[in-house]
């Protein structure tokens, strides 16, 4: 810590206006115009307000104590309620409250948290959270630096998210195009008539599963979901040999797969098997995903397999179809390259932001 800076605690920075709330269940509230506050901002807007003026508020419970995936400390101003999920700080001057807003998210607050199952920030424990404090001239440039370096960063963040979702939308784009701008020889059918088989997932093997790949359990288990792949687990025996394409029935609905060894589909998964023939296993892939599936006519979304094999779909003559795969692998692997750039850059700033905040508040900016 540099000359001149303090420890202080935050019962020696700000008055705690926590006595003056008041929660309002939801049932009695009347509808208005002022914010109503919780632990993660605004939650509602009220008929009137108990509050007027700046504060800082800090998230008093719930999960984000620990996630940190929004702000735990954030500026109210104007008139406003607040209920009693969220304390309430009020600051002599507006570069005292911003300093210690900073300063607040720049910190892990896992050793002041009780409660596992109910994270919880008590009044006692947050005002034992030690805070540099240096005079207040040095604050106000802390705070400058940090303002003008975080507004370059979120907007080259958001410059890197759109870049992001343009990287995803080009492939969807041009795989939408293939299938709307069809030319000479391509043949109107159906999943069931390109497929040899179309399954759906059976139940987990009771007593046969294992989580890694071993010499007894070396064949993968696929279920309905998205991460890993889907991968459940592995176990002994194998229901479908044959390549094959995977859509997800329930939850992530569509999401498709292709899997080549042989596997053990469960519960909410279908699986497409390719007629050699006619449909080359990639192409039946992309058709796959460039298909809808919001609307599936039931009121629980799910897909099934009658309604599978019904599914339209358009294909030309195989060695045109694998040139098409050709093209779209070559686009997709593209995207995929520039997804993973911009990818990069967002965790670069937001590494940025946190090496920042931690060069501030140990005296280093």
């Amino acid at each position: 810590m540099r000359a001149g800076w303090q420890t202080k605690t935050l019962d020696q920075i700000a008055e705690n206006l926590d006595s003056k709330r008041i929660p309002i269940t939801k049932s009695d509230r009347k509808s208005g115009e002022y914010p109503y506050y919780g632990a993660s901002g605004i939650v509602d807007f009220v008929a009137d307000y108990i509050f007027d003026g700046d504060t800082l508020l800090i998230s008093e419970d719930g999960a984000n104590l620990l996630a940190r995936s929004t702000p735990i400390a954030f500026p109210a101003s104007g008139k406003y309620w607040v209920n009693n999920h969220a304390h309430i700080l009020k600051f002599t001057n507006m570069t005292n409250q911003r300093f210690v807003e900073l300063f607040l998210e720049s910190i892990p607050l896992d050793e002041y948290i009780t409660g596992a199952a109910q994270p919880k920030l008590n009044q006692k424990a947050l005002n034992s959270i030690p805070i540099p404090y240096p005079p207040l001239s040095e604050q106000q440039r802390i705070v400058t630096i940090l303002d003008e370096a975080f507004n370059s960063i979120a907007t080259a963040k958001a410059n890197a998210e759109k870049n992001l979702q343009n990287a995803h939308a080009l492939f969807e784009i041009h795989l939408q195009s293939v299938f709307t701008q069809r030319g000479e020889g391509w043949v109107d059918t159906t999943l069931e008539n390109c497929c040899a088989k179309i399954l759906a997932g059976g139940d987990v093997p009771k007593g046969r599963v294992s989580q890694e790949r071993t010499p007894q359990c070396g064949v993968p288990i696929y279920s309905n979901g998205v991460k890993n792949e889907g991968l459940y687990g592995f176990t002994d025996v194998a229901s479908v040999m044959k390549p094959s394409v995977t859509i997800s029935a329930r939850g992530t609905i569509g999401f498709s797969a292709i899997r080549t060894e042989p596997f053990l589909p469960v519960v909410r998964l279908i699986v497409l098997v390719p007629d050699e023939e006619t449909i080359d296993i990639s192409f039946l892939y992309y058709a796959v995903v460039g298909m809808n599936f919001e609307n599936t006519g039931t009121s629980i979304p799910q897909l099934t397999v009658p309604n599978l094999r019904e599914r339209q779909v358009y294909i030309p003559p195989l060695a045109q179809q694998r040139v098409i795969v050709a093209n779209l692998d070559a686009i997709r692997e593209e995207t995929q390259r520039l997804e993973s750039i911009y990818q990069q850059k967002i965790a670069a700033l937001d590494a940025l932001k946190k090496s920042l905040l931690h060069q501030a508040f140990s005296g280093h900016l």
